[in-house]
Formats: structure tokens, C-alpha cells, sequence
């Protein structure tokens, strides 16, 4: 994937589920931020352990079998917050958006982040 002039193409079994979900994290909150015009109230209400947890559950169902073996990565990640399953599934979450965007899978992401704030 070539992403803002850098060609990266890692094996994403080498990088950290910690990586993939910071990476996934920042993406989403991007995401977020263009999506409701930089309105830091509406930005927070999505970009959290709770939100990001209901939406893992929006769209575990839809998982392919790739993005599901990421996501239990994500939920087994081991971290001093590790015992609060919203955090556990946040986790997941971020994880598997990580691992789509830098995968260069992008359509298959948009259509995923679309489903988490569909009403």
C-alpha cells in the first residue's frame, strides 16, 4: 500500500495488535472528525471505549474470516484496561481498522465505518 508518498508493505502478522490498534484509533478518529465537521462535541461522542465497543458488536457479524482473526487479536490484547470488555472490544475494533487501512483495503473499510454510524 502506498499511503501519503510512503510504499508500505509489511507482513501484518510482524506488527504489534498494540500498532494496528493505535493505528486503527487515529484512523478512525480522522474518520470521525471529517465526518461530523471537526465538531469536537460530536467527535468525542463517537471516539471512545463504549461507542467504539457498540460499534465492534454493529459490525462483528459482517467480519470476514481475515479481519475476525485481527479482531481476536485486538480482544485478547493484554493491557492494564484489558479486564473492561468495552474496552476489550474497543480494542477489536481499533484493531481491525488498523489492519484494513494498511492492508490499502479501503473500500472495505468505508463501507465498515459506514455501518457504525448509520442510524
Amino acid at each position: 500500500m502506498e499511503f501519503l508518498g510512503i510504499n508500505f508493505d509489511k507482513d501484518l502478522r510482524e506488527i504489534s495488535t498494540k500498532s494496528l490498534a493505535y493505528v486503527g484509533d487515529s484512523v478512525f478518529e480522522l474518520f470521525c472528525r471529517m465526518n461530523y465537521s471537526f465538531n469536537n462535541k460530536e467527535v468525542v461522542t463517537h471516539v471512545n471505549a463504549r461507542a467504539q465497543a457498540r460499534y465492534f458488536e454493529k459490525i462483528e457479524s459482517a467480519l470476514q474470516e481475515d479481519e475476525r482473526a485481527v479482531a481476536l487479536r485486538g480482544r485478547n490484547l493484554k493491557s492494564p484496561r484489558s479486564k473492561d470488555p468495552f474496552y476489550r472490544k474497543a480494542t477489536a475494533f481499533e484493531s481491525v481498522v488498523g489492519y484494513l487501512f494498511l492492508k490499502g483495503k479501503t473500500e472495505r473499510l468505508t463501507s465498515l465505518l459506514k455501518m457504525c454510524v448509520e442510524e
